[in-house]
């Protein structure tokens, strides 16, 4: 049996297999010593009792999942942080962002996307939702349209990590219905039947098995009820998951009840967009009434609390979603900052200074190390519909390596550390990271050496 991962194969007969020995690996919801993972091809074929002594110091993750990003705002890194009037908003750092869009052309959106999808290999981060909205190289240029789709897809194929592209529609700047102007109009895909067609293109540009694609509407601000009703449905029809933006700001509420009388997540429970396959991203600012019913239609919540900090957006009432039973992940967003354990401590650490309580995200022993890594790896993956997210047989063989020498975990034992991982971690301490089978990042032949 081969002591490397070989290339990512098929499920046929004679596909190459791999054996795992780390020193601990995370099943079940806790680490386990003295076991090993048989990875067949893409997948993990079987986890049993080690047969032979663990050959290395790390402890074996799923691979973390990044359920909303938008790879391009790494290009606003540093940009956006000055205030010349004192203080700054949502809205002013959208007006910084509509000029980076401007500025994009097909080799600057490769550019930029490539850096961030390299970034969250980094991290440990082997799948992204890219809830894309890029589409043209040009506002005017017909022969400029779609490429910038191309480009994401092609810098995500050579950086190596599993992508579902979230095709977005996008049509207008607010309810009322204002035009697309400026560097927004990069984003418009015009009428249901040319967006539709887009969603077609993008799924022919998708290739291998580490990418695909589902139909997605921006927000209710962006693009009108009847309208996301329409690709929610189209959604349903190709069997793909469903995500939209949801509340992050007051002002989209109060816009939203000024023309439809009704919160932007009451109107899509009424419209019937809200279920099983809907991810709502930020709900930020959801009232309780509403997000019990949200929860009651079986729909999921990503929060990204980087991203939630770096604009002010708010504090989400998490003890509401928990209570409720949501599913919560978690994203990057604006990618500010690419840190999945930090994005963790967050969500935890934000509703302790507000609530001046310990404890807002815990499991029925009441640790946190355990809930909050389902966060980022397990719910992740059910929001993207994605097969991994856990390390299981039949799952993807995508796995996130952590040093179990590195500083920040010395003398930490086993059954803390978990928790270790989530308060006290980084990226520094990654030692490998595995997409499909492959070590994108280290691995266990880096550690030997490349023996």
């Amino acid at each position: 049996m081969k002591d490397r991962l070989s290339p990512a194969g098929s499920q046929a007969s004679g596909v190459s297999q791999t054996l795992l020995r780390p020193a601990l690996v995370w099943s079940e919801g806790v680490f386990k010593a003295d076991h090993e993972i048989v990875v067949s091809g893409d997948r993990i074929s079987e986890i049993r009792p080690a047969t032979g002594p663990s050959d290395w110091s790390a402890a074996l993750l799923p691979g973390f999942v990044n359920a909303h990003s938008h790879a391009f705002q790494r290009g606003m890194r540093g940009r956006g942080e000055t205030f010349l009037d004192g203080q700054g908003s949502f809205f002013t750092w959208r007006a910084s962002m509509y000029e980076l869009v401007a500025s994009l052309d097909a080799e600057r959106a490769y550019r930029t996307s490539r850096l961030a999808f390299e970034e969250m290999l980094d991290a440990g981060i082997t799948t992204v939702g890219e809830f894309h909205y890029i589409h043209h190289a040009d506002d005017q240029e017909e022969d400029a349209r779609w490429m910038l789709d191309d480009a994401v897809l092609r810098a995500a194929r050579d950086a190596g990590i599993r992508i579902v592209l979230l095709h977005c529609d996008y049509v207008r700047g607010g309810f009322d219905d204002s035009p697309l102007a400026g560097g927004q109009a990069r984003f418009d895909t015009r009428t249901l039947e040319t967006f539709l067609a887009s969603l077609d293109r993008a799924e022919k540009i998708a290739e291998g098995p580490l990418q695909s694609v589902a139909a997605v509407s921006h927000s209710t601000r962006a693009v009108s009820i009847d309208r996301i009703a329409a690709v929610h449905a189209e959604a349903t029809r190709r069997g793909t998951v469903f995500h939209l933006h949801l509340e992050e700001v007051v002002k989209e509420i109060e816009d939203c009840q000024a023309l439809h009388g009704r919160t932007p997540m009451r109107l899509a429970l009424d419209y019937g967009v809200i279920d099983a396959r809907t991810t709502a991203v930020h709900c930020t600012h959801s009232n309780v009434e509403d997000l019990r019913d949200f929860a009651a239609a079986g729909a999921r919540i990503c929060l990204c609390p980087n991203t939630e900090g770096n604009l002010g957006d708010g504090i989400c009432d998490l003890a509401t979603m928990r209570d409720a039973g949501i599913p919560i992940a978690i994203g990057t967003d604006l990618n500010s900052r690419i840190a999945p354990t930090e994005d963790l401590r967050w969500i935890e650490y934000v509703q302790r200074v507000r609530h001046q309580k310990r404890g807002a995200v815990v499991d029925q022993a009441g640790r946190t190390g355990r809930p909050l890594l389902e966060i980022a790896t397990a719910n992740g993956a059910a929001s993207l519909g994605v097969e991994s997210g856990s390390i299981a047989v039949g799952r993807l063989a995508d796995f996130a390596a952590i040093d179990l020498g590195h500083r920040t975990l010395e003398g930490v034992d086993p059954e803390h550390l978990a928790d270790a991982i989530v308060m006290g971690t980084g990226p520094a301490c990654l030692i490998g990271t595995c997409v499909g089978g492959t070590w994108v990042r280290g691995g266990p032949d880096a550690a030997r050496g490349g023996a």
